[in-house]
């Protein structure tokens, strides 16, 4: 349950979690969204029926025939705000819905990890500094709202990316929802905030030099094991099996290490706040049948 308490600077939420309601940065109600959201969160409707209930087309599926790790790049939420007059924000606003509605769908099916790269470091260095806050703020609230409801279902929480220029209050919460779900052993989500591929081998080389200068790691030491152990997840994540991206971009825009040797792209037109559960669907129908070569 998502507890509201009155303060003197807007509404606090539990573990002292607390939105200024003097932030003008976001172009909506902020005491409304955030009542809304959370009343969502904390008072989901159970659905009757399940996954495969609804999508029968799953139960084809051999267990081995599911992507253990699902990557998303959830593209297309800004050009939906604009087509409906809306501001950025909105659309960010109504995307994170879309990815809480889907991973409870996605909670039901064998699949490993689900990565959802809800920020790039290049939106990061090229979108407003208002925009960024704001999103930042989304998210912030998204995890805090919804960590009950991911803990309970034994969902591990993993960050991807930096954590030195998010938001005190949003590294506050994504290290909570870490530290808190470390031992679940249920599915994995990733959440990439201020990630890309590029920037995480300039720090993984930088940590690399660091321990050879430093006399802990030899040069001729170096394998790609110790790599894997210094990106982030600390090679608890593979790459992808299959990767998705919405609103009809066909690139996969330096997702890096994410996107491996055996990775399946499959892109759809639809923008992501458009994007239901029988999208991810029919994806994981075609990645089954696709045959896989493994490098042939």
């Amino acid at each position: 349950m998502c507890v509201l308490v009155p303060s003197n600077d807007g509404i606090k939420i539990k573990r002292s979690y607390q939105i200024s309601q003097k932030n003008t940065s976001l172009d909506l109600n902020y005491r409304q969204y955030i009542i809304v959201h959370c009343m969502r969160a904390a008072e989901k409707n159970p659905v009757d029926l399940s996954v495969y209930d609804r999508f029968p087309q799953l139960k084809e599926i051999p267990k081995e025939g599911f992507p253990k790790h699902l990557l998303i790049i959830p593209d297309g939420n800004r050009r939906f705000a604009k087509s409906l007059g809306q501001t950025p924000i909105e659309g960010h606003r109504q995307g994170i819905d879309i990815i809480l509605d889907l991973l409870r769908d996605m909670r039901e099916l064998p699949i490993n990890v689900v990565t959802f790269w809800a920020l790039s470091s290049d939106n990061f260095n090229s979108r407003t500094p208002e925009e960024i806050q704001g999103l930042m703020q989304l998210m912030e609230i998204g995890i805090h709202a919804n960590l009950d409801e991911l803990h309970a279902n034994n969902v591990r929480l993993i960050h991807l990316g930096r954590k030195d220029r998010i938001s005190r209050t949003l590294y506050e919460a994504i290290v909570h929802a870490e530290e808190l779900t470390n031992n679940n052993t249920g599915q994995t989500l990733c959440l990439a905030i201020d990630f890309s591929g590029e920037d995480q081998d300039v720090r993984v080389s930088q940590e690399i030099a660091q321990r050879v200068q430093a006399g802990k790691l030899l040069p001729q030491d170096i394998t790609p094991q110790i790599i894997c152990s210094l990106r982030d997840g600390r090679g608890l994540i593979p790459p992808a099996d299959l990767l998705i991206r919405t609103s009809g971009e066909r690139r996969t825009s330096g997702i890096g290490w994410l996107e491996g040797k055996e990775t399946e792209l499959y892109f759809t037109e639809k923008l992501f706040p458009q994007i239901k559960t029988d999208d991810i669907v029919n994806a994981i129908v075609d990645f089954a049948r696709r045959q896989r070569r493994f490098g042939a």
